[in-house]
């Protein structure tokens, strides 16, 4: 299976099988939205690809930085040609990402006069209890972990990135607040999410506050946003693994013949290499080739804004790097970090800093908390203009399933929403927030044409996060103007579909499946114990190359560009974002603020001017979550396993996950439980 691993976290994209459609333009005859009849019900495999770095290892390290002062104004990195930045990755943005002259959307802090001051010292006096904040306060921000892009509800554990970037945007206008102090440990989440939150900590410094960061664990990604901190201090003991990026491939083919297992592949596009994982025994050199040009492109802009931030070549760090550092002493002289403290010794340098004597508490409050802050109280409520926030996060499915996790991205519900926004008179735009591999390819034309429809009506932006491939990529073309982040991971153009024979394996543990059928090819998908018949393969073959066909043309013809233009960039490869809008599949590069300055510019909204962003369908909160909320542990274990063991029952229609081998299931007894079941106890006794 192919990895591309960031620091030892994993950041998952699949490359599914899609036909990709058209926005706002009627289909000649010839590129019909249909699904074809064979794909809807054949069995795929697929695998995943995943960045990943080498494990941390425990070195007495920490990572220092350049301070910025505090008035300083630090651009975030969405770039335009109107703005101009030093910054050689901006640039580079400008070029790929900016051909249709949008606007940036980048932030301007802008300081309230007295009457809105006033206003705003009114709303926080009758503000409810747990709004009030104590004056002067420190806002605490702990990323660890996973951080979705879905709005959380009250009771809800975990990180949700448009909650943490609304904190830290209401912080830089809330008087109450003086400044952030940022803890950040092993993050799991796309560079996408990185670059979001890392371009608010910039915009945050621009209204002259404070930005603190601790780090007691460090990869690339935590690095890449602590430096964007004013100060950095690190523990003695601190764990920092910067060793620089892998590519990982791992492939079956050696041990699914040793089992008795026969993948039956027919891969279209030579980049497309789920099935290699399948039928290979080492890597192919299209593969090794997209691979490679993902891990430069990541690798590079890593590079690139540290030495931007921190104010050293590029050369210089990598040098450094190198080396193989392993004294802190020689981080903090080198200057990539502030300073060797620990926690508390920090928190006694805040406290100097607000002029607070060392025995007097600090004055915080933490995420959760200042996340029932509204925006309201702080002067930020938006004008008239309302512009729906629809999101799309997770992999797709047609229905909601026997799971109790309201996790994904669910055909039904999502259309009934944008049917809602559509019937609406209330919205002058609309933005589709992306963050999804794929998933079911019919559940994902649906979605298409609702979103198409929409578009029709009201101006629609995709805004893609970390990853919108296939059915993600799908979804945004339905739009009409996309924008992605410069390392987004989309595209995967292409087409992979197979079976396994598995008619040895059944033989060795002693299982017989025997098939009554009507119809020459009744057999093709259902007959897993015995490999295709030539006449049988033939059809397998042509199938597949025709979906890959009708997908290509159609997100050709989407994108207004060639057969010939769209074959290059297509044939399975995925790209970053930045690669993507220099070659046409997005049309910008930015965040979902520069997404905001797009949409009003489609709906003939001045710049200047202040929308209210409206996030459709706010999440309420379930029984288990408030249960999590009070502290009920077991409710979640509970919770988790339920889903596993739903993960693993039967399932309709096609199905595609962003975790190890998939098999993609077409009715309810296809590669179900006992065909897992066998695998796994064949393996345990050998």
């Amino acid at each position: 299976m192919s990895k591309l691993l960031h620091s030892s976290h994993v950041t998952s994209f699949q490359r599914r099988t899609f036909f990709t459609s058209l926005p706002k333009t009627s289909f000649p005859s010839h590129l019909s939205p249909s699904l074809s009849p064979f794909h809807s019900s054949a069995s795929i495999c697929r695998f995943s690809l995943y960045l990943h770095l080498p494990k941390p290892q425990i070195l007495q390290q920490t990572f220092p930085i350049r301070r910025y002062p505090r008035n300083s104004s630090v651009r975030a990195f969405d770039s335009s040609p109107e703005t101009k930045t030093d910054d050689p990755v901006a640039v580079k943005e400008e070029v790929n990402g900016n051909a249709g002259g949008y606007p940036t959307g980048e932030f301007e802090y802008k300081k309230f006069g007295l009457w809105k001051s006033f206003l705003v010292k009114i709303r926080m006096l009758i503000a409810f209890p747990w709004a009030r904040i104590r004056k002067g306060s420190v806002l605490t921000l702990k990323l660890r972990g996973q951080i979705s892009d879905q709005l959380k509800s009250r009771f809800s554990s975990g990180l949700s990135l448009p909650q943490i970037c609304e904190n830290i945007i209401k912080a830089a206008y809330d008087p109450r607040i003086s400044g952030i102090y940022l803890h950040i440990d092993r993050l799991d989440c796309g560079w996408g999410k990185i670059e979001e939150i890392r371009r608010h900590i910039l915009d945050f410094k621009k209204s002259g506050k404070f930005v603190v960061c601790y780090i007691p664990s460090c990869g690339e990604k935590e690095y890449y946003l602590a430096c964007a901190c004013e100060e950095l201090y690190a523990p003695p003991s601190a764990y920092f693994g910067l060793y620089g990026l892998v590519v990982q491939a791992s492939f079956l083919g050696g041990v699914l013949e040793n089992v008795g297992i026969e993948p039956q592949v027919q891969r279209i596009g030579k980049y497309k290499s789920a099935g290699d994982q399948l039928i290979r025994k080492s890597m192919s050199g299209e593969n090794c080739e997209m691979l490679t040009a993902l891990l430069d492109n990541i690798y590079g802009n890593w590079l690139d804004k540290i030495s931007f931030t921190i104010g050293k070549s590029r050369d210089d760090i990598e040098s450094f790097l190198n080396e193989g550092i392993y004294k802190v002493e020689k981080l903090k002289e080198n200057g990539y970090i502030t300073d060797i403290k620990y926690d508390d010794e920090v928190i006694s340098k805040l406290k100097e800093k607000l002029g607070l004597e060392n025995e007097k508490k600090l004055p915080t409050v933490d995420y959760r908390k200042y996340s029932r802050v509204r925006k309201w109280t702080v002067g930020l409520s938006g004008g008239a203009d309302q512009i729906a926030v629809i999101r799309a996060s997770g992999s797709i499915s047609r229905v909601k399933g026997g799971s109790l996790s309201s996790s994904g991205i669910i055909a039904e519900q999502l259309i009934e929403v944008i049917h809602k926004v559509r019937e609406s008179k209330k919205y002058k735009a609309a933005i589709i927030r992306i963050d999804s591999p794929g998933g079911d390819a019919l559940a994902s034309d649906l979605m298409w044409r609702e979103i198409r429809l929409l578009a029709e009506k009201i101006p629609v932006v995709a805004s893609m996060a970390d990853v919108a491939a296939s059915g993600g990529y799908y979804m945004a073309m339905a739009a009409g103007t996309i924008v992605a982040e410069n390392l987004t991971l989309t595209g995967s153009i292409g087409v992979v579909t197979g079976k396994f024979n598995l008619g040895k394996l059944y033989e060795r543990v002693g299982f017989n499946k025997e098939i009554i059928s009507r119809g020459r090819f009744a057999e093709l998908t259902a007959a897993e114990q015995r490999p295709f018949r030539p006449d049988e393969a033939e059809l397998f073959a042509e199938s597949a190359q025709n979906a890959y066909q009708q997908f290509r043309d159609k997100a050709a013809f989407s994108r207004s560009m060639t057969l010939e233009k769209m074959e290059e960039v297509a044939q399975g490869r995925v790209w970053t974002g930045n690669d993507a809008a220099s070659r046409g599949l997005v049309d910008a590069i930015g965040g979902l603020s520069r997404a905001v300055a797009i949409a009003k510019q489609k709906a003939n909204i001045p710049q200047e001017k202040e929308v209210k962003l409206i996030e459709i369908s706010r999440p309420s909160p379930t029984l288990p979550e408030i249960l999590s909320g009070v502290g009920n542990s077991v409710m979640e274990v509970e919770t988790t396993f339920k889903e596993l063991l739903q993960e693993l029952s039967y399932s309709d229609g096609i199905q595609a996950r962003m975790d190890g081998i998939v098999f993609e299931k077409t009715d309810k007894s296809l590669y179900s439980n006992h065909i897992l079941c066998l695998i796994k106890d064949y393996l345990s006794s050998i």
